[in-house]
């Protein structure tokens, strides 16, 4: 038998939600269980090797889903991003 599904793209149609004024941006939402952030890559414990890349690619900070999302990755933790 297969999984109910649902259209999400049908969801909140009309609501407030999704309006927005032409031209903007929608903000960035996500949920998580994850509540520990990391806000540079220093602390996360990456090896050297990879804080150089970073670093050499112009990364300055982790963006909002790399605080939440990269520890937890490490640590070998189940993670959808």
């Amino acid at each position: 038998m297969d999984a109910p599904t649902r259209d999400l793209g049908e969801e909140n149609k009309g609501g407030e939600e999704n309006k927005q004024e032409e031209g903007e941006e929608p903000e960035e939402l996500f949920e998580t269980n994850w509540e520990l952030e990391v806000d540079n890559f220093d602390d996360m414990g990456l090896k050297e090797e990879v804080l150089r890349g970073i670093y050499a690619f112009g990364f300055k900070e982790p963006s909002p889903i790399q605080q939440k999302g990269i520890l937890p990755i490490i640590q070998g933790k189940d993670t959808i991003a």
